[in-house]
């Protein structure tokens, strides 16, 4: 496992409805938290089934870059 702990547990929740959406509180997809925690906070506070892009070193992006989730899973800013 790239993050150096194979004891990791991921877990996907599938987001169906918008009120479901507002209740986690959940900025699109896909959305990554670990420890309940967003380690990419999105820059505004709107709630919804929407996609979601991510700011990456190269650019707008689907998903964070791999180093970048490595660090948030070892709990590094």
């Amino acid at each position: 496992m790239e993050s150096g702990n194979p004891g990791h547990h991921v877990s996907l929740l599938a987001v169906e409805t918008d009120e479901q959406a507002q209740s986690l509180r959940f900025p699109g997809s896909p959305t990554i938290r670990v420890n309940g925690h967003d380690p990419f906070p999105a820059a505004a506070e709107t709630y919804g089934l929407t996609c979601r892009v991510y700011t990456t070193p190269k650019g707008l992006a689907g998903a964070p870059a791999v180093d970048e989730l490595v660090r948030a899973l070892n709990g590094e800013p």
